[in-house]
Parts: structure tokens; C-alpha cells; sequence
């Protein structure tokens, strides 16, 4: 009976002492999960304070150096060099190209016949206009006759003219559509590249080639209100081909009766001989000529990076990799370049391209500089 009371007492205290582990486990898992929740809590604030705040986008621009020079007694402007006289040769008329005297790059005279289209068609209608000349010719002089005789009336001579003259517009006509199956060249000159073949049918407007006289070239620029009235016709100016080293002296031939609204500029024509060919048309040009003024210190920026609003002329810097707007007062202005008198500072870097996108306090990265000596004015 002692044995059975041990027993029994012995299973009791394993079943309590198994229920007593579990539940240690269960107080020590719940605890630990508080603390792994409590530590991760932070973390997730960290997490989402970073994603709440967007990184600010850099904007990729060109820059330049803005760099002061002493303003020299000189204006100067690029021009494009054309040629004095300029045409694209067309057929007039339409039919089949039957005969091509122009040749690639030929120097031709004025007059000269450098296309021909078939006429044949129009060569037999002229016989036959020719042919009633005759016969409207004859009818009138014997109506004249007749008329001078009292054996005919007024009225039979003057319908007797009126068919001679009709005849002879008929072959005035048709002498007028023959000359249009011809091309020829309106002025001594230069072709370029023939664009046809013997044999090609042609239609009206059709181009056949370019022709080009080079012995005088001419060239426009742009002069600021400012200096509006310094040129007149005749006055002599500099022109630089600098890549060739090549100098030539230029007269006044034209100039603009008023300036333009947009950009308060007057368009000067400028003619320079070039009988030897030396200047190439459709190339660059520096134009120069002296101005009276006092020299003045100024710093030149490119022209595509001033822009204007209802307060004046700005331009945008960068400082630190911040976008900074700058009003400016400007002086003179060629058409790649704008003379900044006040509101900027040597060594300002300018900010030249991208302008649509920049704003104030805008990431700025610079991914090229541009060079002073391209602004010299």
C-alpha cells in the first residue's frame, strides 16, 4: 500500500513539473518577441523617414567661365559668305530631255544652251501657224486691193487684218513654247552637281542644276540699335576667313530701312570681289570694322544663355551645385554673344544650356565648359 502511495505521488510531480516547463517556455517566447517587435519598430521609422523624402534630380547643362575683357574700339560679326548671283535651273516646259550640255562644275557663259527638250510636236504646229499667216496674208491684200477699188467693203479689210494678225500671234505663240524647251543660262556663272540624264522625262519645275556666280560674294550680318547708323553704303569693313587665313576689304552695298522688332538689329549687305576664287561661298566669315567709343571692362557670355523677363535680362549661375538666377545689364550684342556690363562676376560659371528646365535652387552638374575665347567679341 506504501508503494502504491509513492507511486501515484511520483507521477503527480512529473505531470507538475512538465507543466511548469511549458509554461517558462511560453512567458520566455512572448518576451522575446516583444523585444525582436520593440527593436524592428525603429527601424521601420528609419525606413519609411528616408522613403518620405524624395532625393532631388540633377539637370545636366553646359557651362562657361565667364571671364572679363577690356572692350576694344571694334565691332565684329560672323556672316555666311553667298554667292552675288544664285539660281536653280528648271525645265519650263515638259517632255523628254533630248539633248544636256551642262556638265558637272562647268563655267558657262550668259546665253549659253545647257538643256534641250524635245520639240518636234510644237516645231509641226509652228509650219502650220505659218502656213495660215500665208494664206491670212494674201486674203488681206487682195481684200486691200479690192478695198482701194471701192470693190470691197470697210468692214471685209478690217476682218482681213483681224485674221493676219491673229496668224501671226498663233506663230508668236507657238515660238514662245519652242524657247521653253530650252535652258539656258540667265548669267555668267559656276554650275553645281546636273541632276538629269539625256533621255529623262522632264515636268515643269523639274531642277536640272545649280548656277552660281562667285566673282563677287556678299554677306549679311546684324548691327545693334545702338551702332544702327555707324555704317552707310560704301563704307569699307573687314572680312576674315579665319580658318583659311584669308583677309579681303568689303563695301557696304545695302543696308535694312528699319531694325527688327525681335531683336532691335539692322541687316547690313555687304559685297567683296573674289575673281580669283580665294573665298568659298557658303562658308563663315568674320566681319570687322572700328567703332569711336570709350573702352569698357565687360564680361561676354553666349547669347543662348540670357533670357528676359518683365524685371530685365538674367542668366542662371552655379554655385556648389545650386542653380542661382542673376540679373544683368547688358551692352553690346552680336549674334552669338551679349557684352554683360553689371550682375555678374569673373569666374561666374553660366549656365548655357538646358535653361527650359532650370529653375532657382535647381541641382546643377555640369557636363562640359565651354571657352571664352569662342565669346570674344
Amino acid at each position: 500500500m506504501v508503494k502504491t502511495f509513492l507511486t501515484t505521488m511520483n507521477f503527480y510531480f512529473s505531470k507538475i513539473f512538465s507543466c511548469g516547463i511549458f509554461t517558462l517556455a511560453l512567458i520566455l517566447a512572448a518576451c522575446g518577441a516583444q523585444n525582436d517587435s520593440q527593436k524592428s519598430m525603429p527601424a521601420a521609422a528609419n525606413s519609411k523617414g528616408k522613403m518620405g523624402k524624395k532625393p532631388s534630380l540633377e539637370i545636366s547643362v553646359e557651362g562657361y567661365i565667364a571671364k572679363a575683357h577690356e572692350s576694344k574700339n571694334q565691332f565684329n560679326a560672323m556672316a555666311t559668305l553667298a554667292p552675288n548671283e544664285n539660281v536653280v535651273l528648271v525645265s519650263a516646259a515638259a517632255g523628254r530631255l533630248v539633248n544636256l550640255y551642262a556638265k558637272d562644275g562647268a563655267k558657262v557663259q550668259k546665253g549659253s544652251l545647257l538643256a534641250k527638250i524635245d520639240d518636234a510636236e510644237l516645231k509641226a504646229q509652228l509650219k502650220q501657224a505659218q502656213s495660215n499667216e500665208n494664206l491670212a496674208k494674201q486674203k488681206y491684200e487682195r481684200t486691200k486691193n479690192l478695198y482701194e477699188k471701192e470693190g470691197a467693203t470697210k468692214a471685209d479689210l478690217e476682218s482681213a487684218e483681224a485674221q493676219l494678225k491673229s496668224a501671226q500671234a498663233s506663230i508668236e505663240l507657238i515660238d514662245a513654247q519652242i524657247k521653253k524647251t530650252e535652258v539656258r543660262a540667265p548669267f555668267s556663272g559656276i554650275l553645281g552637281f546636273v541632276q538629269v540624264s539625256v533621255g529623262a522625262w522632264l515636268t515643269s519645275g523639274t531642277s536640272i542644276a545649280t548656277l552660281s556666280d562667285v566673282k563677287k560674294l556678299k554677306a549679311k550680318f546684324s548691327l545693334p540699335q545702338a551702332y544702327a547708323s555707324l555704317l552707310k553704303v560704301g563704307d569699307v569693313v573687314q572680312l576674315n576667313d579665319e580658318e583659311r587665313h584669308i583677309q579681303k576689304a568689303g563695301k557696304v552695298k545695302a543696308l535694312d530701312v528699319s531694325l527688327s522688332e525681335s531683336s532691335r538689329t539692322r541687316q547690313v549687305l555687304v559685297e567683296v570681289e573674289n575673281a580669283k576664287e580665294e573665298l568659298l561661298a557658303g562658308s563663315y566669315t568674320k566681319i570687322s570694322f572700328e567703332i569711336q567709343t570709350q573702352k569698357t571692362k565687360s564680361i561676354p557670355v553666349p547669347a543662348e544663355a540670357l533670357t528676359l523677363d518683365k524685371d530685365g535680362a538674367y542668366v542662371f549661375t552655379t554655385s556648389n551645385g545650386k542653380a542661382k538666377k542673376r540679373y544683368v545689364q547688358t551692352g553690346l550684342r552680336t549674334p552669338i554673344s551679349v557684352n554683360v556690363l553689371s550682375g555678374l562676376d569673373e569666374g561666374d560659371t553660366v549656365i548655357t544650356s538646358g535653361l527650359i528646365s532650370v529653375r532657382e535652387g535647381s541641382a546643377i552638374k555640369i557636363k562640359e565648359f565651354r571657352h571664352n575665347t569662342d565669346y570674344e567679341l
